[in-house]
Order: C-alpha cells, then sequence, then structure tokens
C-alpha cells in the first residue's frame, strides 16, 4: 500500500484583537487629538496671513508721509498766496474787487472791439485774469458797446510804478515809456494804472532813451488782448 505524504499550508491565524487596541489607543487618544487640530489650524491660518495680507502698516506709513508732504507744498502755496494778496491790498490794484459783468467779443478791428454788454464811457475792461486791457469808448446801445484795447488809447493810458510814471505803449510787446531817466526802478516791479488795475511787472530795469532824460522799460505779465470774453466792471 503506497501511501502518500501530503503537508498541508499552515493556517494564518487571524489575530483579531488589533482592531480591537486600535480603537481603544483612538478612543483614548481622542481628547489630545482635539486640542491639537486647532492648535495646528491656529498656526496655518497664521502662516497663510504672513503670505496673503497686505503690508497695510507699511501702506499706512507711505501715505502719511505723502500726506505730510503734500500739506507742506499747500502751506507754501498759502503763503505765497497771502504775500500776493498783500502786495495787490498795498498797491490798491486787486484783480477781483467790485462786481464785474462778462462781455463777449462780437467783433474786432484795429485797436477796437464791440461787446455785448452794456457800459458807459471809460468804464475799465479787464481780461480773463483781471489785468487792465483798455477801456469802454462808447455804448452802442441794444446791450452792446465799443472798447478801445490798451495802447491804442487816447490819450495813452499811464503806467504808476513805484513814484515814477510813464505811459503804456502796447503792440506785439508792452512797453512802458517816458519814465525819468533816474528812477532806479529794477525788473519786477509791478506797474498800475492811475485807478489801481493792474497793467504788469518791468521784464527788466528800464533802459535810456535817445534823449537821455526818459527811459523805457518792457512790461511781461499783461493782458491778454486776443481773448473772446472780457469783463466789465458794473456802474
Amino acid at each position: 500500500m503506497h501511501g502518500s505524504l501530503e503537508l498541508g499550508r499552515p493556517r494564518r491565524r487571524r489575530r483579531w484583537w488589533i482592531p480591537v487596541v486600535l480603537v481603544l489607543l483612538l478612543v483614548a487618544a481622542g481628547p489630545r487629538l482635539a486640542a491639537a487640530l486647532p492648535a495646528a489650524a491656529v498656526g496655518l491660518d497664521h502662516a497663510l496671513a504672513g503670505r496673503m495680507v497686505p503690508d497695510y502698516e507699511g501702506r499706512l506709513t507711505r501715505l502719511q508721509q505723502e500726506n505730510a508732504a503734500l500739506r507742506a507744498q499747500v502751506a507754501q502755496g498759502a503763503d505765497a498766496l497771502a504775500e500776493n494778496q498783500a502786495l495787490r491790498q498795498l498797491l490798491d490794484c486787486g484783480r477781483t474787487t467790485g462786481s464785474w459783468q462778462p462781455a463777449r467779443v462780437i467783433s474786432r478791428s484795429v485797436g477796437k472791439i464791440t461787446l455785448a454788454c452794456s457800459a458807459a464811457a471809460g468804464t475799465p475792461l479787464l481780461d480773463a485774469e483781471g489785468r487792465y486791457a483798455g477801456r469802454v469808448s462808447r455804448d452802442l446801445g441794444n446791450d452792446t458797446c465799443e472798447a478801445v484795447l490798451a495802447g491804442r488809447e487816447d490819450p495813452p493810458c499811464a503806467g504808476l510804478c513805484g513814484q515814477a510814471a510813464g505811459l503804456l505803449e502796447a503792440g506785439t510787446a508792452w512797453r512802458l515809456i517816458g519814465l525819468p531817466a533816474d528812477s532806479g526802478l529794477q525788473a519786477g516791479a509791478v506797474v498800475t494804472t492811475p485807478g489801481g488795475y493792474w497793467l504788469g511787472t518791468l521784464a527788466e530795469a528800464p533802459q535810456p532813451e535817445t534823449d537821455g532824460l526818459t527811459a523805457w522799460a518792457p512790461l511781461t505779465d499783461t493782458a491778454n488782448l486776443d481773448s473772446t470774453v472780457f469783463f466789465v466792471k458794473k456802474s
């Protein structure tokens, strides 16, 4: 009788207790995990915030610096404006005093303009910057008037500069002629009309004329005679 020897494969024993142990460990570690998870979440949140949130403090500092610089510029401008206003009051040549009406230019001729306004002869005419540009020569009726531009007036417009007086000559360039040769005036001196209206400033010191007794000087900051709108003082 032939027999055979058959060896069977060893059976693996199921370790049923391992899941039970894992469950018990998780139960025991539950409170610690519950405490650790919020802390980890907060740490992650701070890390992300550090990368994603802009630098507001830095921007605020820069804006404060820019604001301080702008305030300084405004203060300088206010000082210059106050100085300018004081100078005009001293010379009695304010540009914005009184009641003025706008007058549109209807037509032009050599040295004269027709305006859409009603005004008496002799009424001063100013440009948009308040500088003397001439005077009304006659009222034409129907709310129109005629004005003679500065430099074309008869008699000529006088110009006062300090204690010196001259006559305005306006063409392609404005000049103050007939000044005393020994006036001692310097560039930048303010020139006004006898009524206190702004004519301009001396562009340079007066130069002697051929007679040796008088001098002339070019003017700057003068009226714009090519404007389409002027201002006439209301009576």
